[in-house]
């Protein structure tokens, strides 16, 4: 059955649509009823091409298709991802192509494949012979930003036709990528400092030739799967090659449109006009919340500009998903952004949920409460095939509650790119608290040395180069020093060459100094704080964290606080780790939804993974200003964007909602989340 507005999408007569579905208003058994209206309206004519951005998307449409109710449109319909699509057509096109997605290949694509062209560049020549791994992986992720941000290598020919690209970018929110680029320029030694702002202007030329060269080798990445294939369309269109027949979409359905960035709009057009068929685009612009990764949400509210043509909107205003009172909250929250498309969403539930604020003294407390909640969830005998989820801001947020779940043997879930755990650069942090705990003992010189230059290797952002070690150990080795605090000692008299010049053994006493900083910590929730101090290797790095998602978001704020529990018992504290990695190592990929593992009743997230699903009970951890909106939002776009991921978060509950927050973090007091109060939500305090 389709409700009013359900059914005036499906059987509207109109060449192109815009349909704006808020969470919970039956988006997809819409799309799917549009398919069959419009089948019937043709006389069976209609070939629909339905493009998601996931592959779980793309099996649950597929799947719905088998169902009796859309047995008539099964056979004309193709469900994809865009880069399964463009993936499949650059395999047409192009002899023998080579994917390449792990790091090792993506690197030797770049030191090797490309090393003609970045060799003509004297700043990148020098990047690459300074770090070479890391030059290799910056740079080629740099080449695919690009593409995502919708640069052309052909038809871009000089610098004056990037700008009009770049003005583009800024006008749809997008500007900052570029600023950005220039950064992780300079982060590798690509632009001197003082010339960030000329990043660009210097990559953007290496750019189109290193893309072309690639092109011709046949070697593509994730990205060219929509790059190339557009590129190819593009010659299609030149060429006035059509599809015809069998070959050719009358209707093409765009879901999640909110969601795209500017390649994804340019081959969706080019698409469009290959087959010259009308256009469906499908999402929630309150719901786009993915503009950190490129999209924009000015492309699903000013549709016609961008595709140069009228698109009839509909808006499916009936909320099927959640409880009344939650509904009507969120809409109070949403409507405090002006960059959106004014909706009246309706609650069809007259139940209310219960909706839950608990202000903490503080953020130990805080973990308490909701460790009670998950326990009280887990142990109902109702529970049947309901879930509960944890929802953060950020997956740092989440590293307490994987830690104590794991230590009260309740087994969770959680999304891949919450496998802190299992990274190297985690594996680093617990090597360097075990030196900790193990710093005043009494051991043989050999493993103090080692120990101590596992230290010196996280001090700065790269370890010592091997000649540094080297001369390093035999110093250290010399001393006969039997502890860390005595080996510290002597490090501060080596003379010797540490990361360049050591003149008047500067940096000797530095590397010292934040050594002993560390190794003198008294607490376990000190030692975590200075790790974040002291070792640059450790924090936050954009070219590392392609690799080792650690480096997006380092944890130490939060490990820090959950670790005042501990007092100074390392052993306890590092115990407890390795039971919650262990339980990390057995969750499959969110891709593999049927995994029965799935079907736990517990879930940790990010807002940004909750998208598009829904939970019986939802728990929103730490809704403190700083958090909830974050702290480095501070224009009104940036504000928007983290309301809407607030958002989001709200409206994935059915039956239970609860905010968690604090009145201190640490030693700093904290305030509640302004989102709260326009929720008005901040009455329920209790």
């Amino acid at each position: 059955m389709l409700d009013e507005f359900q059914k005036a999408f499906c059987e509207a007569d109109a060449e192109n649509i815009r349909l704006l579905a808020p969470a919970g208003s039956g988006k997809t058994h819409s799309l799917l009823y549009r398919c069959v209206s419009q089948h019937k309206r043709t006389g069976g004519k209609s070939r629909f091409l339905i493009v998601t951005f996931t592959r779980a998307a793309r099996d649950e449409l597929q799947g719905r298709l088998q169902s009796a109710e859309y047995a008539s449109v099964a056979s004309s319909t193709e469900v994809t991802t865009l880069n399964s699509w463009g993936w499949k057509r650059v395999r047409d096109r192009h002899h023998s192509p080579r994917l390449v997605t792990k790091t090792p290949e993506r690197s030797f694509a770049v030191q090797n494949s490309l090393q003609p062209i970045w060799s003509a560049n004297k700043r990148l020549e020098a990047a690459f012979k300074k770090q070479p791994f890391v030059a290799g992986k910056v740079v080629l992720n740099l080449i695919d930003r690009l593409k995502n941000l919708g640069f052309d290598h052909r038809s871009m020919t000089d610098l004056t036709h990037a700008e009009r690209h770049i003005a583009a970018l800024r006008d749809v929110g997008l500007g900052a990528f570029i600023s950005q680029t220039n950064e992780e320029l300079v982060e590798i030694g690509a632009i001197e400092h003082a010339k960030v702002n000329e990043g660009f202007n210097i990559f953007f030329p290496f750019w189109k030739k290193a893309v072309k060269s690639l092109i011709e080798q046949s070697i593509f990445t994730l990205e060219d799967q929509k790059y190339v294939a557009l590129r190819n369309i593009e010659d299609q269109l030149k060429e006035q090659r059509f599809p015809s027949g069998g070959s050719k979409f009358s209707d093409i359905l765009i879901d999640e449109f909110q969601d795209i960035g500017p390649l994804d709009l340019q081959l969706i057009r080019a698409i469009a006009q290959l087959h010259r068929a009308r256009i469906v685009i499908v999402g929630d612009d309150d719901q786009a919340i993915f503009e950190w990764r490129g999209a924009s949400p000015n492309y699903i509210l000013k549709p016609h500009i961008f595709f140069g043509h009228k698109f009839e909107t509909f808006i499916l205003e009936k909320n099927y998903r959640c409880p009344q009172n939650i509904v009507r909250a969120a809409d109070r929250l949403i409507r405090n952004n002006t960059q959106r498309q004014g909706k009246n969403v309706i609650p069809v539930s007259s139940f209310d949920a219960s909706i839950e604020v608990f202000e903490n003294d503080n953020f130990t407390d805080s973990i308490d409460a909701v460790v009670d909640v998950v326990n009280e969830f887990v142990v109902r005998k109702d529970i049947g095939r309901e879930r509960i989820a944890l929802v953060s801001r950020k997956r740092a947020q989440l590293i307490p509650y994987q830690i104590i779940l794991a230590q009260k043997q309740i087994s969770f879930c959680a999304a891949e790119d919450l496998q802190v755990f299992l990274s190297d650069a985690f594996d680093s942090l617990i090597n360097l608290l075990t030196i900790r705990m193990e710093a005043h003992e009494r051991r043989m010189t050999r493993k103090v040395v080692e120990d101590v230059l596992s230290l010196c290797n996280q001090v700065k952002r790269y370890p010592l180069s091997k000649a540094d070690q080297a001369a390093l150990r035999a110093f250290l080795s010399g001393t006969r020093a039997r502890t860390i605090i005595e080996a510290i000692d002597a490090l501060e008299s080596y003379d010797g060459q540490l990361k360049g010049p050591n003149a008047q053994r500067q940096m000797s006493l530095y590397f010292a100094h934040s050594l002993r900083k560390y190794c003198e910590s008294d607490t376990v929730s000190a030692a975590v704080e200075a790790i974040s101090e002291c070792f640059s290797g450790l924090q936050k790095d954009y070219g590392k964290a392609e690799e080792d998602i650690f480096y997006s978001d380092p944890p130490f704020h939060y490990l820090a606080r959950y670790a005042d529990r501990y007092d100074d018992d390392f052993e306890s504290f590092l115990e407890d780790i390795e039971n919650a990695a262990d339980t990390l190592a057995n969750t499959p990929s969110e891709e593999d939804a049927k995994d029965p593992i799935w079907e736990r009743p517990v879930h940790l997230m990010t807002a940004l993974r909750a998208k598009g699903k829904e939970f019986h009970t939802v728990v929103i951890l730490d809704a403190n200003e700083g958090i909830w909106p974050s702290k480095q939002a501070e224009t009104r776009q940036q504000i928007e964007g983290e309301r809407r991921v607030f958002y989001v978060a709200m409206t994935r509950a059915k039956k239970r909602l609860v905010f968690t927050l604090s009145r201190k973090i640490g030693s700093a007091g904290a305030v509640p989340s302004s989102f709260l109060a326009e929720s008005g939500l901040m009455k329920t305090l209790v």
